[in-house]
């Protein structure tokens, strides 16, 4: 084969390659939603009772052991929270277990810094840290968390 017949099969193949649609994973958002954009960091978790940022709030800057109890300004938000936001600074313990039980116990889902769930009722994000055996293992992270703690790693 010569060179030329070489560079052209190989830009038939580029054009092939870069013209081929891509599968892309999209989440299905409310119309108002779409633009949904991750917010500064300011070194907290955020919760919200509805998905999307919407509901009841609170924000922690530390680790609290039941939200039955979220602190001052919060709503209780045990087994409610529909919707999480890690906006840790970066930096060392900059990611958040989020925990199926009380104590920071259970097993437990991570959070890393920047990310976002949205949408928990999706059923997408599941406790899956731990043994198979604790409670809440495989459990939706929808409406199940009780606790959090910071942490340094997912």
């Amino acid at each position: 084969m010569s060179r030329f017949a070489s560079l052209i099969g190989a830009v038939a193949l580029m054009t092939v390659a870069l013209t081929a649609p891509t599968a892309q994973a999209t989440e299905p958002t409310p119309a108002d939603s779409r633009s949904v954009a991750a917010a500064a960091p300011d070194g907290k978790l955020h919760a919200w009772e509805h998905p999307y940022r919407v509901g009841g709030h609170c924000a922690w800057s530390g680790a609290n052991r039941n939200w039955d109890y979220p602190g001052p300004g919060c709503p209780a938000l045990r087994n409610l929270a529909s919707s999480v936001e890690n906006r840790g600074y970066a930096g060392s313990y900059d990611d958040v277990n989020l925990y199926y039980g009380e104590d920071q116990s259970a097993a437990y889902a991570c959070l890393g810094r920047g990310d976002m769930w949205l949408d928990l009722t999706l059923g997408r994000e599941t406790f899956s840290h731990g043994w198979s055996w604790w409670d809440g293992y495989g459990e939706s992270v929808n409406d199940n968390i009780a606790s959090h703690s910071w942490t340094d790693s997912c």
